[in-house]
């Protein structure tokens, strides 16, 4: 929505006090999921308090145009336009994974939006995943039955995915759905021999995986519901 609001915006840098005249500000887009410092965290309450400050002048501007921003875009926006983009982790061109970190190619693993047009135009996902009953709705905080766009619960069948990524969050995990990954998360190396061999949480997670040819649970039997079946 960048051709719907100004490109350019003058505001007062609160970390230097310098007025940014007419300065280029593209619209940008992240997760609302994050992880900030306290600086930046600093800077956002600093910049929405000065009339003059890149938060509020962009508040004012978007009311201005009657066009409105999700948190993905606002605190997203506000990060790549000041000096706190410089501290963004850097990413390693090749596979996306972090530079200094490479057996982390996520700071939060999440299944979403594994869908995929098919031959004939069809939506489809090829992975099996977890299904909520809906008479456990109440102890998922309402969500009920996995939708098709996600995100969905995660539970032990996806812990070598979870391995993979590198991941230091996960969600979204309920005891409701798999109490078992609770139990497995998180890994502590407790024993001598392990910290002699200086073996990492993620060494010591068995690889358990969804079966290739997917998997049915199926609910207790009934004698007298198969009998009239």
């Amino acid at each position: 929505f960048q051709r719907d609001i100004p490109k350019r915006l003058s505001y007062v840098d609160t970390l230097t006090g310098e007025w940014k005249r007419n300065v280029e500000t593209p619209i940008y887009f992240g997760s609302q999921w994050m992880a900030l410092t306290y600086e930046f965290v600093h800077y956002v309450i600093r910049s929405m308090s000065h009339p003059n400050g890149l938060g509020s002048v962009l508040k004012d501007t978007l009311i201005d145009c009657n066009v409105q921003m999700t948190d993905e875009s606002f605190f997203a926006t506000l990060l790549m336009n000041s000096p706190f983009k410089d501290t963004l982790p850097k990413l390693n061109a090749e596979d996306k994974s972090l530079l200094n970190y490479p057996s982390m190619k996520s700071l939060r693993y999440e299944r979403m939006d594994e869908n995929a047009p098919n031959a004939w135009g069809k939506w489809t996902g090829s992975n099996s995943l977890y299904d909520i009953p809906p008479k456990f709705k109440s102890a998922t905080d309402g969500e009920g039955p996995a939708k098709p766009w996600g995100p969905y619960f995660l539970g032990l069948y996806d812990l070598g995915d979870i391995k993979d990524s590198g991941a230091l969050f996960i969600r979204k995990v309920s005891w409701s759905v798999d109490e078992n990954l609770v139990r497995m998360l998180p890994v502590v190396v407790r024993s001598e021999k392990e910290e002699e061999n200086m073996l990492l949480e993620w060494d010591v997670l068995p690889d358990i995986r969804w079966p290739k040819n997917g998997v049915n649970v199926k609910e207790p039997w009934v004698w007298s519901h198969e009998e009239e079946e």
